[in-house]
């Protein structure tokens, strides 16, 4: 199809409106390819941030390291449907400043590389892999990324095994419930700060750990229920048993299944703990409250009190930690920077006082840490420097919003 101007308008038209389909998006990145229709796009994302923000100057953005940054992606991440995909990856980035918004776009077209935004006085940091250690109910520790595939041990008359893609399984099938009646094998899998690991558990429920957290679990499932405890966070998908309900255990909160895909996020460190579902149901119980999710739900709360707060959201967005993104939306940067300390085992301090900033965005997990930096200096003018184990953050001059 001929490009004309008036069509790459109403595509451009549809695109911000989000009505785009996936055949127009194709088209619209199509006519991307060219300079003209590139500054087109720049000049109306530049003319919607000043109807926001009257006055406000256009801070200067590395847009091919953002853009790098943003949309190379590892091997198996899930594709989503494109239109989605887009609206997330090339759309806008937001800052939130006091009362100031800034609004960028994201260029496809490659660019040198010129940012210097991070101060590095030693050794890079690589970002976080597969690491973990299991504790065996005998109190054997296995230090599984120092581990061959295969046999690690048996418990109960169940085989765990470290698989070739790095994975740990527990092995049931040969298991016998008069083998661990009366025994304690109760096994935790814990990782550090910098690790993650996936386990099938013995009923071959599927979770994946995210850094700096432990899933303790027995050898064998008995009794009415299958009973895990949680610290930090973790993606569960739970094989289907009603005859046996799957509880989890997240600080003070119980969370109660059949069979469902759901995310808790429940850090020492993070001011509240949330549940997020993706698909069938759970209950999420405090001592005197419960609330009942249904798919897209997440239920906030806090260790100070027992009310449950419930927002909509995108599950796949929550989940992406576990196909290796970061994914921020209106984020509050201490907590930005506590997924980023977590992930790269680094301490983080603040100069002078905390900003007042929250960043919508999402970054690949697979970036060296001065890369994930320089993209959130580009974001929100915050500078950083790292130095031997410890990020200082600091406000740097592009905080000063214009009024």
């Amino acid at each position: 199809m001929e490009r004309t101007t008036e069509r790459f308008e109403y595509l451009l038209e549809k695109y911000i409106n989000k009505e785009v389909s996936q055949e127009e998006l194709k088209e619209f990145f199509n006519y991307l390819e060219l300079d003209e229709y590139n500054r087109r796009l720049e000049a109306e994302m530049e003319q919607r941030y000043k109807t926001v923000v009257p006055g406000a100057g256009v801070h200067t953005v590395n847009w091919d390291e953002m853009f790098t940054g943003i949309v190379s992606a590892p091997e198996e991440r899930k594709i989503r449907p494109l239109w989605k995909k887009v609206l997330k990856i090339a759309a806008v980035w937001t800052v939130i400043a006091g009362t100031g918004l800034l609004i960028w776009k994201e260029r496809a077209e490659r660019l040198k590389m010129t940012s210097k935004a991070v101060v590095l006085h030693h050794s890079d940091k690589e970002p976080g892999s597969n690491k973990a250690v299991l504790k065996l109910g005998n109190g054997k520790e296995i230090i599984l990324d120092a581990s061959n595939d295969g046999l690690l041990a048996s418990q109960g008359g169940t085989k765990i095994k470290k698989t070739a893609d790095g994975m740990l399984m527990y092995d049931a099938a040969s298991s016998n419930a008069d083998d661990v009646a009366g025994k304690s094998y109760i096994n935790t899998l814990s990782t550090p700060s910098g690790g993650q690991y996936k386990i099938i558990l013995p009923d071959n429920s599927q979770v994946w750990l995210n850094s700096s957290s432990s899933i303790s679990f027995p050898a064998v499932f008995t009794g009415a229920e299958r009973n895990v405890t949680l610290t930090g966070e973790a993606y569960f998908e739970v094989s289907k048993d009603k005859n046996h309900p799957f509880k989890v255990k997240a600080g003070k909160a119980e969370v109660t299944v059949l069979g469902t895909h759901f995310n808790i996020m429940s850090y020492a460190d993070e001011p509240r703990s949330e549940v997020s579902l993706a698909e069938g149901s759970v209950r999420v119980s405090l001592e005197r409250n419960s609330q009942l999710l249904v798919p897209g739900q997440q239920a906030v709360f806090s260790g100070s009190s027992d009310h449950i707060s419930l927002k909509n959201i995108d599950p796949e967005e929550v989940a992406d930690w576990k196909n290796g993104y970061f994914q921020f939306d209106n984020t509050p940067i201490e907590q930005v920077m506590r997924q980023i300390k977590r992930w790269y085992n680094i301490e983080v301090v603040y100069q002078d006082v905390k900003p007042g900033l929250y960043i919508t965005g999402m970054i690949s997990r697979t970036k060296k840490l001065s890369k994930i930096l320089e993209m959130l200096k580009e974001t929100s003018g915050l500078e950083f420097e790292v130095e031997a184990k410890q990020i200082t953050v600091k406000t740097g001059k592009e905080m000063i919003m214009k009024k």
